[in-house]
């Protein structure tokens, strides 16, 4: 709703008196920035002539190294001092030009007068009158912005709830330090400016994505008492949005316990993280720690040597091969079976059965010469029974060996020194050949002893290659478990050890070996992450989520995903009841689960028309935005299909469209379509796995990069029947057919995909 004039006018000085006091708060904050800096600077260069070391006595060098600790002391201040002052110089000049986007008015219970809550990215205290003049979005108060109409409301604070009236809810929009249009609403995002955001270009949305936080997605956003947060979201429910609001509000409610190093994202992909890693900072936080899990995975698996197929190429395989060939069954019931909460209990079971027989101890050796047998290392282990878990007798036996090697390197270092005193070209004093020879053996055992340190000394692989290799150790351990195996059992060890003697490593296979290695090295533990978000948590199997739960046991875990869009091949990915069972994977009863069933990034025609595609799937509910309806075109063969697909990326481009995409089924239909299209559009740019930056402008890809991401317009390559036919593909199409915020041009050559044939 419109305000009167009147009202506009007192509004529109506000703004510029708050930009005013900006100004002057920045000019102050730049010349004490100056200032500091150049104390740290003079402080740094002064720190050496201002200590006169003496080293003639022992007082002397204490009062020196007293001087010395002291003048570094007063170095890091000023350095914490510089580094405050300049991190507030950066949030006002971030929000100078925009202060605040929304404001409340509330009569707190028993008071006679309205508070006036103005809300922004970051909050202003005038330095002068100690006034607030801006509140953070993530300040207790600032949650009835989100979460109430207009009444009876209450906020949290950590002492207590406090109950009023929320009397006024106005929303404005600020740009380049104008009031642009100022509005009340009476819910907590008005339509009016959701309407303005989402009619945006997708590269301007993600930097205004606190200004149109729903109720729904604010409950998820503050909440701080569930260990396990399931979000179920439809397409453009705002999943990733709520993800990032969700750092930045923890990281604002506990700055005092809690750092940005405390917390893991993990993101589907390279380009994705690239596309969100703009945003917290944005928000007014440090970036946390991001990566993939392929990343996690290769990192982990380093010195092994070994190939790591990545997920990507895993869905190529299950997207291009050929049901029915058994080459192709065998290897779909080896992820599915690989997967499972099943075959993370016959991995546990193994490691049980490592205590007591079976280890695989590798030589320490420099050259010919072997050191400590894995004879030695195993007689040492197994020698007597032990209660220790795995890692922790492995600890134990790294001690030994850095013991032995100790000694080792001392008797080297012996002969060395002898050798040198023999030899009459070593010319020197003795000091100065013991220093020789201590460096000679340090060399030729310090490579030794970081294998001990980094429990380097079991051959893990061997032991993952024996699971399969033996035709009697899984089936017996299954047995004993009650488990059963798959059919294909013997199909699948063979399969699986083929690959592994080639140095391949499978995808289904990397989290189980990590799972194996963190199990014997006792390394599986990793104490300081206290959250991990999880995004398109619907791409992970049981066992990944049973290996977090291990990883992080002090963690919490918000896992958002859509589990329309599960593309990948293991058995919980597609099934709706997939969130009951999230809370025994993860072993922790205080889960809830959040759904989050309305879209906001396309067109209600486009949303309506993606979710035809799943009938029976999660319900999605349209934002009432309207645009043109997606328009479905038959070509006779693949040049005609190429001329119409250019002249239609050529039509968004025209529109206004910043960002058109592509999208093909696999990357080899985009690798041939690319190749085609790239005369017609010479600044096509083709998106791959190995693209790390995302940019926008016409761009060409597979459906499963294009997940998390969002384009103005999409284009469809090819939706005919012979693309899109097998139910693994009903997903891909919707998924790809949610990418896009306002316009949507299917091609396709023959039939219509039989999903697409209500449409």
């Amino acid at each position: 709703m419109a305000i009167d004039a009147q009202e506009r006018e007192q509004e529109t000085k506000r703004v510029q008196s708050v930009r005013s006091r900006m100004k002057e708060r920045i000019a102050e904050l730049r010349e004490t920035v100056d200032e500091r800096r150049s104390e740290v600077t003079e402080i740094g260069r002064s720190f050496w002539d201002d200590i006169s070391v003496n080293a003639d006595n022992a007082d002397d060098i204490i009062e020196t190294a007293a001087s010395m600790a002291q003048q570094e002391h007063v170095l890091q201040g000023q350095k914490r001092s510089f580094q405050v002052a300049q991190d507030a110089l950066y949030k006002l000049l971030r929000v100078v030009d925009a202060p605040y986007f929304a404001r409340i008015d509330f009569k707190e219970q028993g008071e006679l007068t309205r508070e006036e809550i103005y809300i922004g990215l970051t909050s202003f205290i005038d330095p002068k009158t100690d006034e607030m003049l801006v509140y953070d979005w993530r300040a207790p108060i600032a949650a009835l912005f989100y979460d109430y109409p207009l009444g009876p409301a209450t906020y949290r604070t950590p002492e207590m709830d406090v109950s009023g009236e929320l009397l006024l809810k106005r929303q404005y929009i600020i740009k380049y330090g104008e009031l642009q249009d100022v509005f009340d609403t009476g819910l907590s995002i008005g339509d009016e400016m959701l309407q303005r955001m989402l009619s945006r270009s997708a590269d301007e949305k993600m930097s205004s994505i606190v200004t149109t936080i729903q109720r729904e997605q604010n409950q998820i956003i503050r909440d701080d008492q569930h260990k396990v947060l399931v979000v179920q979201g439809a397409a453009g429910s705002g999943k990733t949005s709520v993800a990032l609001q969700r750092i930045a509000y923890l990281l604002y409610k506990y700055r005092t316990t809690l750092s940005a190093d405390n917390m893991i994202l993990f993101s589907p992909n390279s380009l994705f993280s690239d596309y969100v890693s703009r945003v917290l900072p944005e928000l007014g936080e440090a970036t946390m720690q991001q990566t993939t899990f392929q990343d996690y995975l290769t990192f982990k698996l380093a010195d092994l040597g070994l190939q790591l197929e990545d997920p990507y190429d895993q869905l190529e395989f299950i997207l291009t091969g050929t049901s029915g060939e058994p080459a192709y069954e065998t290897r779909m019931q080896s992820i599915r079976y690989k997967t499972s909460e099943a075959f993370l209990h016959i991995m546990e079971a193994y490691g049980e059965q490592l205590k007591t027989n079976g280890l695989a101890f590798v030589d320490f050796a420099v050259g010919s010469k072997v050191l400590i047998t894995g004879a030695e290392l195993s007689e040492r282990f197994y020698g007597k029974p032990s209660i220790l878990a795995l890692g922790e007798r492995m600890e134990q036996l790294s001690d030994w060996v850095l013991e032995r090697l100790d000694q080792v390197q001392a008797d080297a270092e012996k002969r060395f020194f002898r050798k040198l005193m023999r030899e009459p070209k070593y010319m020197g004093s003795e000091p100065e050949l013991k220093k020789m020879a201590r460096a000679k053996a340090h060399r030729a055992i310090a490579p030794l002893k970081e294998r001990a340190q980094k429990l380097a000394f079991v051959d893990v692989l061997s032991l993952y290659k024996g699971m399969f290799a033996s035709q009697e150790l899984l089936p017996q351990i299954s047995r004993q478990l009650g488990e059963t195996l798959p059919a294909a059992w013997p199909a699948i060890a063979a399969y699986t050890g083929e690959a592994l003697e080639q140095g391949i490593l499978r995808y289904e296979d990397a989290t189980p070996l990590v799972y194996l290695k963190g199990l014997v090295e006792g390394q599986l533990r990793v104490g300081t992450i206290r959250y991990c978000l999880v995004d398109e948590a619907q791409d992970y199997s049981p066992f990944h989520y049973a290996y977090l739960r291990k990883l992080f046991p002090r963690a919490r875990f918000t896992l958002l995903g859509d589990w329309n869009q599960g593309i990948f091949a293991h058995a919980n990915a597609g099934d709706t009841g997939a969130f009951s069972s999230i809370s025994e994977l993860m072993q922790e009863a205080e889960t809830t689960t959040i759904r989050l069933v309305k879209s906001y990034r396309s067109t209600r025609e486009i949303t309506e028309f993606a979710s035809a595609i799943l009938p029976g799937g999660e319900p999605v509910e349209p934002f009432a935005r309207s645009g043109p309806p997606p328009r479905l075109t038959q070509a006779a063969d693949a040049d005609e299909l190429h001329r119409r697909i250019a002249a239609a990326v050529q039509a968004r481009l025209d529109g206004g469209a910043g960002s058109v995409a592509v999208i093909c089924k696999t990357e080899r239909e985009t690798a041939r379509a690319h190749a085609a299209l790239k005369p017609l559009l010479p600044s096509l740019a083709r998106i791959t796995k190995d693209t790390l930056h995302y940019e926008a402008g016409v761009m060409i890809l597979p459906a499963y990069l294009a997940k998390g991401l969002e384009f103005d317009a999409v284009i469809l390559y090819n939706a005919g029947a012979a693309v899109y036919a097998e139910a693994r593909e009903r997903k891909l199409l919707y998924t790809a057919c949610t990418r896009p915020l306002h316009e949507l041009d299917i091609f396709y050559l023959g039939e219509l995909s039989p999903f697409l044939a209500g449409s």
